[in-house]
C-alpha cells in the first residue's frame, strides 16, 4: 500500500475495495437517458391533457358566444317591430366574439355566420366553428346544437327560410375584415 500525504491509495492496489472511488463517479449515461425518456413521456402526457382541456375550453367560448348573441337578437326583437336584425343592423347589437375561440386562415376563410329571413325577419339562426374543429348553431327556436352542415352555405343548412347570410369573420374582406364590425 502506498502512502500519500497521509492517504491511503487504493488505486495502485488492485486488491482493494475501490467503493470510495465508484460512489463519487455520478450518473451513467443509461441512467441520465432514462431519466430524460421518463421526463419526454411526461410532457408528451401533459401536453394531450392540455390540448383536450383548450379544446373543450375553445367549444365553450363559442357556445356563451351563441346564447349572448341570441339574446341580443331576442332584445332587438322586442324593441324593433318583432323583427331580427337585418345585415346592416348588426352593429347596433354591440355582440363581442370571443375572437380567439374560433376557427381562423388559414383553416378557415370564415368561421361565424349570421343568418335571417329576408323576406320578413321573422327567423334567424347564426353558426360558429371552434379552433378545435367543432362547430355550433343557434336559431330564434332552438338553444345551442352542434352543427355538422356545410359551411359552404350554412344557413340553409339549418332552415330552407334562412335566406341571406351574413360573416362574421371573412379572410377575403380587405375592407373591414377579417373580423367584421359587428363580431367584434
Amino acid at each position: 500500500m502506498v502512502r500519500l500525504f497521509g492517504y491511503v491509495n487504493n488505486i495502485v492496489h488492485p486488491r482493494r475495495d475501490n467503493s470510495i472511488l465508484r460512489s463519487a463517479s455520478g450518473f451513467t449515461i443509461v441512467e441520465l437517458l432514462i431519466v430524460i425518456v421518463v421526463i419526454g413521456i411526461l410532457a408528451a402526457i401533459t401536453i394531450v391533457a392540455l390540448n383536450g382541456v383548450q379544446n373543450r375550453a375553445y367549444n365553450t367560448a363559442i357556445q356563451s358566444d351563441l346564447k349572448n348573441f341570441k339574446t341580443k337578437v331576442e332584445v332587438y326583437k322586442i324593441d324593433n317591430n318583432d323583427q331580427y336584425p337585418d345585415a346592416t343592423q348588426l352593429p347596433v347589437l354591440k355582440f363581442k366574439a370571443s375572437q380567439a375561440a374560433y376557427s381562423a386562415a388559414p383553416t378557415d376563410q370564415s368561421n361565424l355566420y349570421y343568418c335571417y329571413s329576408a323576406a320578413d325577419r321573422s327567423i334567424f339562426g347564426l353558426v360558429a366553428k371552434s379552433k378545435s374543429g367543432s362547430g355550433y348553431s343557434i336559431t330564434n327556436s332552438t338553444g345551442v346544437q352542434p352543427y355538422t352542415g356545410a359551411y359552404a352555405n350554412p344557413c340553409t343548412g339549418l332552415s330552407a327560410s334562412l335566406t341571406n347570410n351574413y360573416r362574421g369573420y371573412a379572410t377575403d374582406d380587405v375592407t373591414d375584415g377579417p373580423w367584421r364590425t359587428w363580431a367584434r
